[in-house]
């Protein structure tokens, strides 16, 4: 093996492999995960705002008050 031989494959081997289809697998990835937090956060805005709806009866059943509902449906939508 020659001495250029060598430096090449030290070259290629050290080289970073950037790539378009990468660059867009990284992209759409990242694009997925937001996606998802924007509806885990949908999902508890909706929650919270049945949560206010419920009577004071039902709000015992599940071991809370009309206080704690209050302030819970108080939350922001990023909250």
């Amino acid at each position: 093996m020659s001495t250029l031989s060598s430096v090449r494959e030290i070259a290629r081997a050290e080289a970073p492999s950037f790539s378009f289809g990468r660059v867009v697998a990284l992209l759409a990835g990242t694009v997925v995960v937001g996606i998802e937090a924007l509806m885990t956060r949908a999902e508890l805005h909706r929650s919270r705002r049945q949560l206010a709806e419920l009577d004071d009866r039902l709000l015992r059943d599940i071991g809370l008050d009309r206080g704690n509902a209050r302030f819970e449906a108080s939350k922001g939508f990023w909250a």
